[in-house]
């Protein structure tokens, strides 16, 4: 699973999870209302004439009503749960935590998994659950401050009934080859971007429609509007998140709101809705680089190599992640400032990481851990190198180097830095003689694939 994926395609389903405040003020504070009976009856009523208005900004035809209902805290939290279970997530935050951590994304003690559960639970505003066909409410806010929460959940309804979001989002079934997997992990991640993308874009016509505007009239007021989408005043869980979770978190809504708003001011409506689920992004550097996706430029990814049976008998993969271009960013960010992530990213060209386990090691041994990045050019290979030997110091409690240049010796053992030609591999925790086998094994398959749709059987 790539690093995002574990975030948010957690659950088969779509919630709003950021705080809407109005369009034109600052982010507010809203304060707990039980919705009466008579205010929800309106709600509900409310919610034809929403989805109407979805529809005619959407271009998605209303194919049948939509089902609603209102729900308590009790309720969501329990629903939460319960999907976390029915998925098989918790397990899956338990083995994915460890490399998190290891490559410095979480901090040594966080716990990954009831931390989720409790920012899921925190930032619900509602949801649309694409398995029942139903438009959840919540019965503890005012319902004019849920009206915009459901034109974004109205918008994926729509998308629900002309394209089954479940299937679309699943692109097809996993792969048991690992390159097939990682390019396919790559798509559905790009694909829950343009359902939140869609979503948010009409959230903000319906804010704009008191002033007679839209997005595709006005595409310049979505940055400031967007500035103002999470009030972390309200958010505490969110607000204290470290910087992977805040930024994986908002990733759908910020980089995907983005990407359909520059596909709606170049190509239109049909373009920026129906157009890209015929013809979906392949990765998430046409979702953080719409320009590549209108070109339709090939995109390209590196081969996986099993590190496991490189190793011999005894060993076996923990956790293997690939790395997309939102992956490159944010550990990128995680040491440097957000601008210089913001233009590295682009040099992206592909990726993985693999932490493995040896049988016959003690369990208390450091996990080791590979890290294969591959960059536009030998000069960009040779920036992140450098990036990534800045951030050893907030990984380890104590890094000095080697006596051999591009290794470094940690609390967690050695930590070995190559660069060959336009690819990175960090290899940590693996002895002397692991390290060559590995360094061997990789350096001669490292040309990149050319990841296109006819990779992978695509579901319709």
């Amino acid at each position: 699973m790539k690093l995002f994926s574990k975030l948010f395609l957690l659950f088969s389903l779509t919630f709003t999870f950021v705080t809407i405040a109005p369009a034109q003020e600052a982010p507010v504070q809203v304060e707990e209302h039980h919705v009466t009976q008579a205010e929800a009856k309106e709600l509900f009523r409310s919610i034809d004439d929403i989805l109407q208005f979805a529809s005619e900004h959407t271009g998605l035809p209303i194919l049948h009503p939509v089902k609603k209902k209102l729900a308590t805290r009790e309720e969501v939290a329990k629903y939460i749960g319960a999907r976390m279970k029915e998925q098989g997530n918790g397990e899956r935050f338990d083995r994915s935590a460890l490399s998190l951590k290891k490559l410095g994304l979480l901090p040594p003690d966080f716990n990954f998994r009831e931390y989720m559960l409790g920012l899921y639970k925190e930032q619900v505003e509602g949801w649309y659950d694409s398995h029942n066909k139903t438009v959840y409410l919540l019965d503890w806010v005012a319902p004019e401050a849920q009206k915009p929460v459901m034109a974004h959940e109205l918008v994926h309804a729509l998308q629900d009934q002309n394209y089954d979001l479940e299937k679309w989002l699943n692109v097809a079934k996993d792969s048991k080859d690992d390159t097939a997997q990682m390019i396919l992990d790559e798509q559905r991640t790009s694909r829950q971007s343009i359902i939140e993308g869609q979503a948010m874009i009409v959230l903000f016509d319906y804010q704009l429609t008191p002033v007679g505007q839209t997005v595709e009239s006005a595409p310049e007021l979505v940055d400031s509007m967007q500035s103002g989408m999470l009030d972390e005043g309200g958010t505490p869980l969110y607000a204290k998140a470290p910087i992977y979770l805040r930024e994986g978190m908002l990733f759908p809504y910020t980089y995907g709101t983005n990407f359909v708003r520059t596909v709606l001011v170049k190509r239109g409506k049909q373009a920026a809705f129906a157009g890209v689920f015929e013809r979906p992004p392949l990765n998430t550097r046409e979702i953080m680089e719409p320009a590549v996706y209108l070109a339709a430029e090939p995109q390209v990814q590196l081969k996986v190599l099993p590190l496991e049976k490189v190793l011999g008998s005894g060993w076996e993969r923990g956790d293997f992640s690939g790395l997309g271009e939102a992956d490159l960013h944010i550990i990128v960010r995680q040491w440097a400032s957000k601008e210089v992530a913001t233009k590295f990213a682009r040099e992206w060209r592909g990726g993985y990481y693999m932490a493995l386990t040896n049988k016959k090691a003690p369990k208390d041994v450091p996990l080791p851990f590979a890290l294969v990045l591959g960059f536009s050019s030998p000069a960009a290979a040779n920036q992140f190198a450098s990036i990534y030997q800045t951030g050893l110091a907030q990984r380890y409690k104590s890094v000095q180097p080697a006596t051999t240049s591009n290794q470094w010796t940690t609390d967690q053992g050695t930590m070995r830095l190559y660069v060959a030609s336009s690819t990175v591999i960090a290899l940590e925790s693996f002895t002397p003689e692991e390290a060559a086998k590995l360094y061997a094994a990789l350096a001669p398959a490292l040309a990149p694939v050319i990841a296109t749709q006819a990779a992978i059987k695509v579901a319709q």
